[in-house]
């Protein structure tokens, strides 16, 4: 059994893939079970040195809206394989700001049936047009601690005591004998399930590119979102409102450099 697993559905997210895998390996993520939403790009060749060695396993995944079903069959299929499963998105990088390996930090929650991590959002650093190089050097500008979007949570679980998702919120799961808790094991047992009351992320934490450059930020407003099909109407937070320069992860850049330069040719 894997200790922890990553689940997540992407669409056209070729170009940052590798980065997303080798990082999170970096951290701890042992297995990734991906599932494609009908993606056009180049994803498959992306993937296929993952595949090979079996630290990935994708499945094409049609439905739209796509999400919740697609973590409701990653529950079901797979929640004998990994202690943790962690459901996260293509765009968020899960890690501990102490830079200890997530097994370390999970072993201390293993009472609950699942702990969650606030986001910690980011906004296009000035970018107009997608950057060469790592998402997470590229990208150093996000919302201060207290801004209301950094509430929002995602959901490391132990899948054999989750039943499902809390409707259609692909953040919350419901479970079978307690909540989730966050970094402080307070528990997240008041709605709106998708957020905590209190922003702690000083030993797990989720950084989100939310609009990586304009270019892409409009790109992605105009897409449907994965668990609803319904469109992003708000417009990107004004620029000066990512005031905190925040490069913690880019302690991670080398090394994910150096196993990116490692990744066998297909």
């Amino acid at each position: 059994m894997h200790y922890l697993a990553v689940c997540a559905i992407y669409r056209n997210e070729g170009p940052y893939l590798r980065e997303w895998i080798e990082f999170h390996r970096l951290v701890g993520v042992e297995k990734f079970f991906l599932y494609d939403n009908r993606s056009t790009d180049d994803h498959r060749d992306q993937l296929a040195p993952y595949v090979a060695d079996g630290t990935v396993e994708v499945l094409p995944w049609p439905d739209e809206p796509g999400q919740i079903t697609a973590y409701a069959h990653c529950l079901a299929t797979h929640r004998d394989e990994a202690r943790w499963i962690a459901f996260i998105d293509l765009d968020e990088f899960l890690f501990s700001p102490t830079l200890a390996p997530l097994p370390e930090i999970l072993a201390d929650y293993e009472q609950h049936p699942a702990v969650v991590a606030n986001w910690a959002v980011y906004g296009s650093s000035g970018h107009r047009t997608p950057p060469a190089g790592l998402v997470i050097e590229n990208y150093l500008w996000r919302l201060p601690d207290h801004r209301r979007r950094n509430l929002v949570l995602k959901s490391i679980v132990d899948p054999r005591r989750t039943l499902h998702s809390a409707g259609v919120n692909p953040h919350a799961f419901i479970y079978e004998g307690g909540f989730a808790v966050n970094e402080l094991h307070h528990p997240v047992d008041r709605k709106p399930l998708g957020e905590t009351d209190e922003v702690s992320f000083a030993r797990l934490r989720i950084n989100h590119y939310y609009i990586k450059s304009q270019e892409q930020w409009e790109a992605k407003r105009a897409a449907a979102m994965a668990n609803s099909g319904r469109s992003r109407q708000q417009p990107p937070e004004q620029a000066e409102r990512y005031s905190v320069r925040d490069e913690t992860i880019t302690a991670y850049a080398p090394a994910v450099r150096d196993a990116l330069a490692a990744v066998p040719s297909y």
